[in-house]
């Protein structure tokens, strides 16, 4: 089985091929999943001082907060209601999409990262790095991947994605 995913990522380096690198490096380098394959996008790729730069960001953030709204639901579902019930989270279906929403909340990349932030290691963004990226737009560079995982089998994280009930 053969599963590709798109991440847009948040370099903060002075050019295209530099912001690139970067991101490359990272995903080498990244614990949580090893992909099989990784390309830069290069047409879905652009500096701060792109006209496409901010939509693209939003929209990222916004893929982020729907990919949390899921799983709450799932785990809602599942049969989680408050945060009482945490203590008794049988281990398995609903501890697994707990699991994958506190990365996501805490900014451990992984294959739900829709949208990724390298310069303060976050699925957000912080006003401070807004106001930063507004001041010296030449700075920034949202890099787009397609990343494939070959076999699922062989990768832990992936299994999380699919949540076996």
């Amino acid at each position: 089985m053969k599963l590709e995913v798109t991440h847009k990522i948040l370099a903060m380096e002075p050019d295209f091929e530099k912001s690139s690198a970067h991101v490359l490096r990272f995903l080498d380098h990244t614990s949580l999943v090893q992909y099989d394959a990784v390309r830069v996008v290069t047409a879905e790729s652009c500096s701060a001082t792109d006209p496409r730069f901010w939509p693209w960001l939003e929209q990222g953030l916004a893929a982020n907060r729907q990919v949390l709204t899921q799983l709450t639901g799932e785990l809602r579902a599942a049969g989680t209601k408050e945060f009482d019930d945490l203590l008794t989270m049988p281990q398995g279906f609903q501890s697994k999409i707990f699991h994958t929403m506190a990365h996501l909340l805490d900014g451990f990349f992984g294959i739900d990262s829709q949208f990724y932030n390298l310069p303060d290691d976050s699925h957000w963004l912080e006003a401070s790095l807004r106001r930063q990226i507004e001041t010296d737009p030449e700075d920034f560079w949202l890099i787009t991947v397609k990343a494939t995982l070959e076999s699922l089998k062989h990768q832990a994280i992936a299994g999380l994605r699919a949540f076996e009930k």
